[in-house]
């Protein structure tokens, strides 16, 4: 019966690898990163956004929880492949990939038609890996560049402890109803999350055998892949946004080493890197010194915003969560101006910025004071006790900004993901601080969405029911908050739940009509 080195061997594409031996030397590496991590589980990583940790108390200042550490850290097999091999292979020119079949995934639920609007449970997507043939993707990044093609980049790690490796690729054509298995370049492991100008043209950073960043594109909606070297002066692309089939932004790396200990996402380097040739050549444009930038949006090719964290920490520390950065350039990125703060508030432990035309863009905003917080399942209590977010808005190209509260029957809301696919709809999504009875356990939090369609004045909550027992292969976790949100129009949106990394499954919300 084939081993995982062999499965994984039989779908991937054609970029040169390894050769029998070195495989060989991988099996041997894996049966004794096992042996250790059962000896010694060591501490979790940072989770990604959509693969995430177990979360006990509420984020507090000094601790940041929930980043997209995948960008930075070596894919499981990847990793281990570079430390088997002795000089682990480059690529010194772009290489494209041979045209691949799509491996359709076993049906699973349809899930319910219903009108335009209404958000419902669609399916749980159970997978032990696509290799195996059963009905979804694992958790990872989604991408839904149209109403009806969503992907995912999935985590092939089988480990919470262990680090990321997402190397699997998954399509549905069906708004996320069905799915079916794409092969990934032999040796590739995702940085980013996929940024899509069409249903089929994609672009994404990536890492070669876990050492040399790459910058990734397709024009077959993952049958085939170019991968291209990145220049030293880029880095690791660790977001990315692309405006058409050849122009993409995004944030990259160059040293893709956090700034303290266990803040996998916080570097001190980040710079905006831009192409106009599909990624034959970037230009770089740097940040004012000591801050991390995290979430940029460049409406126009002239003007972007940018937040971020300040990096000026002693050692050990975490960002202060509200008190962060906030910059708007007219020029592409060569000069940054800096924006003040509402009173108040801050970017939190996940800062996102989105601008929906040139002028009119949104954020999620953090908010913490003295004080109690909890519910039947446990409170705290004391300094910076009481945190939940807000959704700034902005009118005039990120220049000021009001705040907008969600509604009072969002118990301390903790936005996650934020998506407005016109100037005055958006769509929050998150976790509220209702508990809720899972088989015999109790989780503190509940999944929710939120929207507006007139700029924040008012907000519309949904929530979803859990099942009285958590199907095989899912963890009951899995229902505490949604963490990805995409909405390529307004009614058209796919959600997926927080997923502990080497979870099998993870539930998936739509409301398409």
């Amino acid at each position: 019966m084939p081993d995982e080195i062999d499965l994984l061997r039989a779908f991937r594409a054609d970029i040169p690898g390894p050769d029998d031996a070195a495989w060989e030397r991988a099996r041997a590496a894996v049966a004794l990163a096992g042996d250790a991590a059962t000896a010694s589980p060591g501490s979790r990583r940072r989770p990604s956004r959509g693969i995430r940790g177990l979360r006990g108390d509420r984020v507090t200042r000094g601790r940041v929880i929930a980043a997209a550490a995948v960008a930075v850290v070596v894919g499981a097999a990847a990793g281990i492949l570079a430390t088997v091999l002795r000089e682990p292979p480059s690529l010194t020119a772009p290489v494209t990939t041979a045209w691949r079949p799509a491996r359709p995934l076993p049906a699973g639920s349809r899930g319910i038609t219903a009108p335009a609007g209404t958000w419902h449970l669609m399916s749980y997507l159970v997978a032990r890996g696509w290799q195996e043939n059963t009905t979804g993707p694992e958790p990872g990044w989604l991408t839904c560049p149209t109403a009806a093609t969503c992907y995912v980049e999935g985590d092939n790690s089988k480990s919470p402890t262990g680090p990321a490796d997402m190397s699997s690729f998954y399509v549905s054509t069906d708004g996320a109803q069905a799915w079916s298995v794409l092969p990934v370049p032999d040796g590739v492991t995702f940085t980013s999350a996929l940024s899509c100008a069409s249903a089929t043209v994609c672009a994404a950073g990536g890492l070669y055998y876990g050492h040399q960043p790459i910058y990734l594109t397709t024009t077959t909606g993952g049958h085939s892949w170019t991968a291209r070297p990145l220049p030293r002066e880029v880095g690791q692309v660790l977001r990315l946004d692309c405006v058409t089939a050849t122009t993409c932004r995004g944030l990259a790396s160059v040293s893709g080493k956090s700034i303290s200990p266990g803040f996998d996402r916080l570097m001190p380097d980040m710079r905006l890197v831009v192409t106009s040739d599909g990624g034959r050549h970037f230009t770089v444009a740097s940040f004012p010194r000591g801050e991390s930038i995290q979430s940029v949006s460049c409406p126009t090719p002239s003007h972007c915003v940018a937040v971020g964290w300040y990096t000026r920490l002693d050692a050990g520390k975490a960002p202060n969560l509200d008190h962060g950065v906030l910059l708007t350039s007219d020029d592409g990125g060569a000069t940054w101006r800096q924006r003040a703060w509402p009173n108040g508030y801050g970017p939190g432990p996940q800062p996102e910025v989105t601008c929906a035309d040139a002028t009119h863009c949104a954020m999620i905003g953090f908010i913490e004071r003295d004080g109690t917080e909890g519910n039947r399942v446990g409170y705290t209590s004391g300094k910076d006790a009481i945190q939940y977010t807000v959704i700034g808005f902005s009118s005039d190209a990120g220049a000021t900004w009001t705040a907008s509260a969600l509604p009072r029957s969002m118990p301390y809301p903790m936005i996650e993901a934020l998506a407005c696919p016109t100037t005055t709809t958006c769509y929050a999504a998150g976790g509220e601080l209702i508990a809720q009875r899972i088989g015999n356990n109790d989780n503190a939090e509940s999944s929710v969405v939120a929207i507006t369609r007139n700029a924040g004045r008012t907000w519309q909550r949904f929530t979803f029911a859990v099942p009285a027992r958590v199907p095989g292969g899912m963890q009951g976790d899995s229902f505490l908050e949604i963490v990805q949100i995409q909405c390529p129009q307004a009614d058209a949106c796919v959600a997926m739940g927080g997923a502990e990394q080497g979870s099998t499954s993870t539930p998936v919300y739509t409301n398409h009509g």
